[in-house]
């Protein structure tokens, strides 16, 4: 996997929290200042409107003093006193300083108070005392004037702004006045505010004892607000805790997509990749991983459908599951493969475990066979990457299928097999298009005068980095993958054109037999193509050979007999390469109307019962010249050999001991020697 395809996947399944969260504090936090701000607008509009009421009632109070000063006895000011007390509500006491006690503070408190406020004093005739401690007469002081707006007043209260409201003075020790002091103590709960009021009348000053209390409307004003602002808060906490559980389900619906495998429900493999690392890097266990493919899906699905294909891969996942130890782990990886972690004591000990796994799995579909080839690997390293064991144990499966079940361990050399494998369809078609592909040739001898008859195109790959490629390294890689077919036109393709060459020096052509793949063989215009292949180069067309071999013959029947009987009356000559290496030879000799047959080389090597193998070869060729056919041996490396095949009549002798396989230009001067 690419690392910007892992990414991507990690950025699903893992996509963080923290920006919901984040979102909700910062979402709160607004609400929270919003509603702060509306509630104490709230509060400083009562603050504002008990403070202008006050200071109305004061002033009253004060102009009522001054109109009946002279008129009033003592008597009847303490009356007119108490009246005001009892009507006003927000004042508590009122406070007669005829001795200037409380204005004569005033100067022994230069050091506390600037110059401009001992003027505005003189110049108004009113300072506030606050009281805001309850266990001492500490007391704040604030000088306002009558030009002072009530949100002056009340920023100055509340906020202390540093020109106007100055920090406590303990006062007890500058009142001489002990009367005063046992006024001015707190009585009860609420904001007292001590006034005191210059009057017109020389050395008489009024002090106004306010305890600020709410009224009803006021309390359920205020009331209504906090109401106002939990709510709000409570609301918007419940929406934003909504949001984020919502947020950590979305997480895990999505990991939950991510890691399930569409098609068993169990898990899929990047989940068995995350969690094997996982589990490998602890290092507490040894593990392997193992690949168990069940075998012949394909056939399964076509025979009873795909849906029930899927549901017997549902059902052999859900089996692996109950099947499985803690901290083990399975997964379907692709088609009907399924990775497991699975950690072991020996080898031999996790063999059986597999095969009794298998088994299990049979048994579930007792009515139908199954199959199943394991290829297990070792993970050795705790950092080992998992994606690689994955495919070293894939490569461990077994490429053929058979009857029985089947576990192969992986190996070094499995791996070297697939890199090569991947080098060698890197290289070919750039090896094609720069002629790296060389045809050779192997003269072939007839029996009788033991002169070159014949010859075979065998191809050879000559690698600008690896040197000579064997073609038993690179053919067999061709005819897995398709590319065979180029080869062939190719083969093809440069014979026609040596022999055009050679036409056209005045030289005798031999016929040259050209292999055609199995492959190519499946297509029913196969006759037409090799006709326009030769046709370019106008060459006769008897003397191009066309070899096929006996597998091509368990192909499509039809189609491989019709382009026999095309490639015939084009005037092509077709053998069949390897003859007697398969179990059906005499029956493809029935049935393929063949003009030539090559005696597998095996007959000749390394024979235990020497006379029985002649035997056969000798019954071979006597029925292939009753059926008008030529024989042709292959690998012959010795004279025995080759007098013995001239006593049975056989045609020509292809093998080491007349020619190895030559380059063209050796060839050349075996077949056309200079005079």
């Amino acid at each position: 996997m690419s690392k910007k395809k892992d990414r991507r996947i990690k950025r699903l399944q893992w996509f963080p929290i923290w920006p919901t969260v984040l979102q909700m504090i910062f979402t709160e936090f607004a609400i929270f200042v919003f509603t702060s701000f509306i509630c104490m607008l709230a509060a400083l509009g009562i603050i504002n409107t008990l403070i202008i009421n006050n200071a109305q009632e004061c002033r009253t109070v004060v102009k009522a003093v001054e109109e009946n000063w002279k008129k009033d006895t003592p008597e009847q000011l303490e009356e007119r006193l108490s009246y005001y007390t009892e009507t006003y509500r927000d004042i508590n006491k009122i406070y007669l300083d005829n001795h200037n006690n409380v204005v004569n503070l005033l100067p022994q408190l230069k050091q506390y108070l600037d110059e401009e406020t001992l003027e505005l004093f003189d110049t108004v005739g009113v300072i506030h005392f606050i009281d805001k401690d309850y266990n001492d007469d500490d007391i704040e002081f604030h000088v306002s004037t009558d030009n002072d707006r009530p949100s002056d007043l009340i920023r100055n209260i509340i906020f202390y702004n540093p020109k106007n409201l100055f920090k406590l003075i303990h006062v007890e020790r500058f009142l001489q006045d002990r009367e005063y002091i046992s006024w001015a103590a707190k009585e009860s709960f609420g904001l007292h505010v001590i006034s005191v009021y210059r009057t017109d009348i020389p050395k008489i000053n009024l002090c106004f004892k306010t305890v600020y209390r709410l009224n009803e409307f006021q309390f359920t004003l205020l009331v209504t607000v906090l109401f106002f602002f939990i709510v709000v808060l409570f609301v918007s906490t419940i929406y934003e805790v909504t949001k984020l559980i919502d947020a950590v389900h979305e997480r895990s619906r999505i990991n939950k997509l991510v890691t399930t495998d569409t098609i068993t429900g169990g898990y899929n493999k990047e989940y068995f990749l995350q969690k094997a690392k996982k589990e490998i890097s602890r290092g507490h266990r040894s593990y392997a991983v193992v690949q168990l493919r069940l075998e012949k899906y394909r056939n399964y699905c076509t025979a009873y459908g795909l849906k029930q294909g899927e549901n017997l891969l549902e059902e052999i996942n859900s089996t692996l599951v109950q099947m499985l130890m803690k901290k083990e782990f399975v997964a379907h990886v692709e088609k009907s493969d399924f990775a497991l972690l699975l950690n072991y004591q020996n080898d031999e000990a996790l063999e059986i475990r597999i095969r009794n796994m298998m088994n299990i799995l049979r048994e579930h579909r007792g009515g139908q066979h199954l199959t199943f080839s394991a290829g297990v690997c070792h993970v050795v390293a705790r950092d080992e990457d998992i994606g690689v064991i994955i495919t070293c144990a894939g490569l461990a499966i077994p490429k053929t299928v058979k009857l029985q079940d089947e576990i192969v361990w992986f190996n070094d050399s499995m791996k070297e097999e697939q890199v090569w494998e991947r080098r060698i369809e890197d290289d070919m078609e750039k090896a094609l298009e720069n002629h790296e592909f060389q045809v050779f040739l192997q003269p072939k001898y007839s029996t009788k005068k033991e002169e070159l008859s014949a010859a075979e195109a065998l191809v050879r790959w000559i690698h600008p980095v690896l040197g000579f490629v064997s073609p038993g390294k690179f053919i067999p890689i061709f005819e897995r993958n398709g590319f065979i077919l180029q080869l062939d036109d190719y083969m093809l393709d440069a014979v026609a054109h040596l022999q055009a060459a050679w036409m056209s020096q005045g030289k005798k052509l031999v016929p040259i037999s050209v292999n055609v793949s199995r492959a190519h063989f499946a297509e029913e215009n196969l006759a037409e193509h090799i006709c326009s292949i030769v046709d370019k180069f106008k060459v006769p067309h008897e003397y191009i050979e066309l070899e096929l071999t006996e597998s091509a013959f368990f192909d499509d029947k039809a189609v491989l007999l019709t382009t026999v009987r095309k490639l015939k009356g084009f005037g092509f000559k077709v053998s069949m390469d390897d003859f007697g290496a398969g179990y059906s030879s005499l029956n493809s000799l029935k049935e393929l109307p063949l003009d030539i047959i090559k005696l597998d080389a095996e007959f000749f090597r390394s024979v235990d019962d020497i006379e029985r193998s002649n035997l056969i070869v000798g019954q071979t060729i006597s029925l292939a010249k009753k059926l008008g056919m030529e024989i042709v041996a292959e690998g012959i490396e010795t004279r025995e050999q080759v007098d013995f095949l001239a006593k049975q009549d056989c045609d020509l002798i292809q093998g080491f001991y007349f020619s190895k396989p030559l380059p063209v230009a050796e060839f050349e001067e075996r077949a056309y020697p200079k005079e």
